[in-house]
């Protein structure tokens, strides 16, 4: 019987912690697709409407890219 009882405790927490795996890597990749759409541009505008893939300075004013605000467009809303 203890034995049993062993089995079915190990069982469980077998269990339990191959769920918290999957939560963590499914979390991750949602964090590295965030990440990865955002974008920046100079808040001058120094080059127009070019923007770039991560975080840094302006070639040419030399201030701190700002990120965009991305704008999802849905063919739901109608005016």
């Amino acid at each position: 019987m203890k034995h049993l009882l062993m089995i079915a405790c190990l069982t469980f927490l077998a269990a339990c912690s191959g769920s918290e795996q999957k939560t963590d890597e499914a979390s991750i990749e949602t964090h590295e697709h965030e990440v990865a759409s955002k974008t920046y541009a100079c808040p001058m505008s120094c080059e127009g409407e070019k923007t770039y893939t991560e975080a840094g300075t302006c070639p040419v004013c030399k201030m701190d890219l700002s990120e965009v605000a991305v704008v999802d467009a849905d063919s739901t809303n109608t005016l």
